[in-house]
């Protein structure tokens, strides 16, 4: 087991994302145990000439902090874009220290993949969403030291994220396998945890066709510290990983077979974006976190509840 064990945080249980349109109520026992806060939605961007930062805003910070009381928080990032040749995101990592002192996580998490690159004149241009990084080992290096300087920086578990795809790999760029490949040499050399998103392992065995519970036999489970649960819908001939629903019966199981053989598992997430609540339901959402609580509490390894 990597040297990240003795750091590994104890079980949390059932999580949700933070939603400032969802009652406060479900953001208690015993709906959830944890909730998870991307950071960049309680931030206003400022813009000083061609540079983009973005900055807390406070009143957003103190209202989701209300709405979650006392649960224990975890973050989930978005726009560190960890793999972009040119550099990462700085103006996250200054907010993400503030937000720190403000609010403090338990574990921190990022997309495996890129989301800026320069242009003629080296400025960052934001492509709008985590695009897959080429497996190859020049770009696995370059992640892994980046996971190295991120715990250190912050001294807690940082996990990365296996990203949604929806094109195909030149097989020139794949001078080590697959995504799966890719990810378990990343954790190894960076020496970090992993968050498996199920949904995205599931969007990606029908957009890729192959057998998503083939692939846990090869993903790293010892380094799988949580994992997210999601809904999709098909947008043309692509299933997509939009967090506009319910979670599919296929993630379920998945979810039973991949808690398993997880010895690591803090927590299960639940995820669904803001605009889709309304129509979806604050009871159709209890209704997904008491079922991923029952798999958590009949499926879970017997080492995580001992610690």
């Amino acid at each position: 087991m990597h040297s990240e064990h003795d750091s590994l945080p104890a079980p949390l249980g059932i999580g949700l994302s933070y939603i400032a349109g969802l009652p406060a109520e479900i953001y208690r026992a015993p709906f959830v145990d944890f909730v998870e806060i991307t950071p960049e939605g309680l931030c206003r961007e400022r813009r000083t000439g061609n540079t983009a930062s973005i900055e807390l805003d406070r009143r957003l910070c103190d209202q989701a902090k209300a709405t979650c009381g006392d649960l224990p928080m975890v973050v989930h990032g978005v726009e560190l874009s960890i793999g972009s040749a040119h550099g990462w995101n700085n103006s996250y990592l200054e907010m993400l220290d503030e937000f720190q002192t403000f609010w403090r996580f338990r574990w921190h998490s990022e997309h495996l993949g890129f989301q800026t690159f320069p242009d003629a004149h080296g400025r960052s241009i934001e492509i709008g969403v985590p695009l897959p990084l080429p497996p190859n080992r020049e770009a696995a290096h370059l992640v892994s030291r980046r996971c190295v300087a991120l715990r250190e920086r912050y001294g807690l578990p940082f996990l990365l994220e296996n990203p949604a795809h929806y094109l195909q790999q030149s097989a020139d760029d794949a001078t080590i396998g697959d995504e799966i490949d890719f990810m378990n040499l990343v954790t190894v050399g960076g020496d970090c945890s992993q968050l498996l998103d199920l949904h995205n392992l599931y969007c990606n065995s029908i957009n890729h066709r192959f057998d998503p519970f083939a692939a846990l036999d090869r993903i790293a489970m010892d380094r799988v510290v949580e994992m997210h649960i999601a809904g999709g819908s098909w947008h043309g001939a692509f299933y997509m990983d939009a967090h506009d629903g319910c979670v599919p019966p296929a993630v379920w199981k998945l979810l039973e077979a991949a808690l398993a053989r997880t010895p690591h598992v803090a927590g299960v997430t639940f995820e669904i974006l803001d605009e889709h609540v309304p129509r979806v339901g604050a009871d159709a959402i209890v209704e997904e976190l008491a079922r991923a609580r029952s798999i958590w509490q009949r499926c879970r390894p017997l080492v995580a509840c001992d610690g």
